[in-house]
């Protein structure tokens, strides 16, 4: 199935990675949320547990960047910029806080997507350029959210180009890339669970490049292609993989596919991919749940508290996690005695 490329956003917002992070002035800050705060559609997801609360706390927050999975991190203001530095692995990620309108007035950025009701905290979902930020601590996000003419007192806005993996003429280079994912441990772990292609990972062709595609399962051959000259990031490299399995998966497996379906609730936002198209959501919510029960397969990240996070994004990935724990693959996972996941919807 095809992955199309809805990641890069027009305008002149930016997004990538760098190599350093500058020292934020203090304006990103805790707040205190209130009722004052414009709310947009409010879920409850009931009582948070210790560590998922310890995570959204002070400047932390969950940050689905590109449609990628959300990852935990801490947020800094810079200038017009938020700069998100992930806590365990990739680079820190430049957030322009604005872009310009064509009157070259300053437009904000910022959106406010979710208040979600927990005690004592609440949390904030909120869009910034192609990411989606959630966090109990919303500081210079609810103040734009709240006030978005407050971007014309901003220092300017700084990014960082966008990188991609290969050139897009150098062929070679992409069937490395390509060939070193497919020996990699990553791989080994997804084909374990979602099966092995009967041919290598392959090269989308030139129409499919030409439509902008990061992805396709091909269904005659039984292989998956990817585009590392439009893949900006190895952790997209690997969750466009994971999408394109998951296609493949539920071929091979209609009546898993059925029932995962039937439960199936609509993405609500509009900028996620999968929205308005149940089949890729399917898929968004497999490649989503297996990212969720690696993320969470040591002792020390096994906390099915953030699995709520996950589906408030991608609807379907949590029971996509109850199915796929029963697996051999996760037969040791920590969290197989059981995952509370009977609210996640809510």
């Amino acid at each position: 199935m095809i992955r199309l490329l809805l990641i890069v956003l027009a305008g002149a917002l930016s997004i990538g990675a760098v190599s350093a992070v500058p020292t934020p002035p203090p304006a990103y800050r805790a707040v205190e949320t209130g009722a004052d705060v414009a709310r947009g559609d409010s879920a409850s997801a009931g009582d948070s547990a210790s560590a998922i609360k310890e995570r959204l706390a002070g400047d932390f927050a969950l940050v689905s960047v590109a449609g990628l999975p959300p990852v935990p991190g801490r947020l800094m203001q810079s200038a017009g910029s938020v700069v998100f530095e992930p806590i365990e692995e990739g680079d820190p990620v430049v957030l322009p806080l604005f872009q310009m309108a064509r009157d070259s007035r300053r437009a904000s950025a910022v959106r406010l997507l979710q208040v979600v009701e927990s005690d004592p905290d609440s949390r904030f979902l909120f869009h910034l350029g192609n990411a989606v930020i959630e966090t109990a601590a919303p500081g210079i996000l609810r103040d734009l959210a709240l006030e978005p003419s407050r971007v014309q007192d901003l220092d300017s806005a700084w990014t960082a180009s966008d990188r991609t993996l290969a050139p897009g003429v150098d062929t070679a280079a992409a069937i490395a890339i390509i060939r070193e994912l497919e020996t990699s441990a990553y791989a080994d772990s997804i084909f374990s669970v979602l099966g092995y292609p009967a041919h290598p990972i392959g090269l989308v062709d030139e129409r499919g490049i030409r439509a902008g595609r990061l992805g396709e399962y091909l269904t005659r051959r039984d292989s998956i292609a990817l585009s590392p000259s439009y893949i900006t990031s190895r952790a997209q490299l690997r969750h466009a993989l994971a999408h394109e399995l998951a296609h493949r998966w539920l071929r091979e497996n209609p009546e898993s596919a059925a029932s995962l379906s039937a439960s199936l609730q609509p993405i609500r936002d509009s900028l996620r991919y999968g929205y308005a198209d149940r089949e890729e959501q399917l898929a968004e919510a497999l490649a989503f749940a297996v990212h969720f029960l690696q993320s969470t397969a040591s002792n020390e990240t096994a906390d099915p508290e953030l699995l709520a996070s996950y589906e408030r994004l991608v609807p379907g990935t949590g029971e996509a996690v109850r199915m796929l724990i029963t697996f051999p693959a996760y037969a040791l996972h920590p969290l197989g005695g059981g995952i509370p996941m009977s609210r996640v919807s809510d």
